[in-house]
């Protein structure tokens, strides 16, 4: 697999796209993926397969893996990277009075 150094920024960005396509590929998937149409007069409906299912099954089964790859590895460096922030956090969690 080739391997792409990108910041979290980039990655987070990424990984909304991918959801984007497994959310359009699982229709696909569903409902678009088929033809329907009539034969002669019996009205019998025949519905054939516009693409191979295995074949968007395993797509959608790859952006998927992609996508647990790269939350893994942000939730990695969110639990060792540290920030500034300019917030009393007492303050802000304190009941009202």
């Amino acid at each position: 697999m080739l391997e792409k150094r990108m910041t979290i920024n980039q990655t987070l960005v990424l990984t909304k796209a991918v959801r984007e396509r497994v959310n359009e590929l699982r229709s696909l998937r569903t409902e678009t993926a088929k033809i329907e149409r009539w034969l002669g007069n019996d009205h019998n409906k025949v519905i054939e397969p516009q693409y191979d299912v295995k074949k968007v099954d395993q797509k959608i089964t790859e952006l998927e893996r992609f996508l647990f790859r790269a939350e893994s590895k942000i939730k990695s460096s969110n639990a060792v990277t540290a920030i500034d922030i300019e917030a009393d956090v007492d303050q802000l969690l304190s009941s009202i009075q």
